[in-house]
Order: C-alpha cells, then sequence, then structure tokens
C-alpha cells in the first residue's frame, strides 16, 4: 500500500472541472487495465490530489503508473480543449506540458494504524483546505464508500481529527 500526493503545476486550480475529471477518470481506469493497481481511497481537490494504491504482489512501480497516468491525462486533457500553464524552458526543451509538478509525494504504508491515519488525511483534507464543512459535502472522495462501509460515521470530519496531526507538513 502506497499514499500519494499529486500536484498541478505552479498549483493551477482545474483537476475539479468537469473535462479534468473526465479525462483523469478515463486515464486512470485505462492504466489500471495495463498496469494493475487498486485505489483504496482518493480525493481529488482543484489543484492535487491524494490517494492510497495496492499494488499488486511483488510490483513496486508506482513511479511507472503515475508517469503514465500523468503523460496519458496531459495529452487527452490538452487535445480536448483544456490549457496549461506557461511552459518554462526547460518543460520546452523536454517537450513536458505545463500541468503536473515534475514529482510527487509517496508513502509507503507500514500497518492497519498507518493506513487509517492516512485514510483520515485523505478524507479531511477538503475540509483543510477551506473547501466543504465537513468530508461529506465533498464530491470527489472515496468518503462516501467508508461511510457506507462503516469506516466513518456521517458526521465525521467536522474538525480536524487528532490522527492527522502532524501528517500535512511533507506532503503538501
Amino acid at each position: 500500500l502506497y499514499f500519494f500526493t499529486v500536484v498541478t503545476f505552479g498549483r493551477r486550480p482545474f483537476l475539479t472541472t468537469d473535462l479534468a475529471r473526465r479525462c483523469l477518470r478515463s486515464v486512470w481506469q485505462e492504466v489500471q487495465k495495463k498496469l494493475p493497481f487498486q485505489t483504496e481511497a482518493v480525493c481529488l481537490l482543484p489543484d492535487h490530489l491524494h490517494c492510497i494504491w495496492r499494488l499488486p504482489d511483488g510490483d513496486a512501480d508506482f513511479s511507472g503508473r503515475w508517469n503514465t497516468i500523468k503523460s496519458l491525462f496531459s495529452k487527452r486533457y490538452l487535445s480536448c480543449g483544456g490549457t496549461e500553464a506557461v511552459r518554462n524552458a526547460s518543460r520546452q526543451r523536454k517537450g513536458e506540458a505545463a500541468l503536473w509538478q515534475r514529482r510527487f509525494w509517496e508513502h509507503a504504508i507500514r500497518d492497519h494504524d498507518d493506513f487509517c491515519r492516512h485514510l483520515d488525511y485523505i478524507h479531511f483534507n477538503p475540509v483543510k483546505h477551506g473547501q466543504v464543512v465537513q468530508p461529506a459535502d465533498w464530491a470527489w472522495s472515496s468518503f462516501p464508500r467508508y461511510v457506507r462501509r462503516g469506516w466513518y460515521e456521517e458526521g465525521w470530519g467536522k474538525k480536524e481529527p487528532d490522527t492527522i496531526t502532524g501528517l500535512a507538513s511533507s506532503r503538501e
């Protein structure tokens, strides 16, 4: 299991637009078929996303998967009318679109408690960033799935959970 934070180039807030969501969903599913992984949790915000993936046993190539997702997304999004930020000289030389930060944050989930802390972090993130008052109000999150499973109570997340104190410093 791995936790990820992936951020847009220059923190441009476009990921929750209809076009970006459609492109990301289709690319995500396409890559998932070719390079299997299971999405355990996800939250899409305007300028970044958080997720937890389960990779097949013996396969730790999350970098290859993210490279493919970001590359395919960029091509599809731009070909469908999406716009990018101004490319700097380095991106121009390398032929890279100005949609994603080159790197991403990754953390190997150590145990069940670590999984639960990162799950809380992901689902509380829209509240942390002032998008909503409680996680249930955010449309682009796996939070409702975990409520249905009984992991969270209906009103969870109106205040920052103690479980995530200190996790944010290196993730965003």
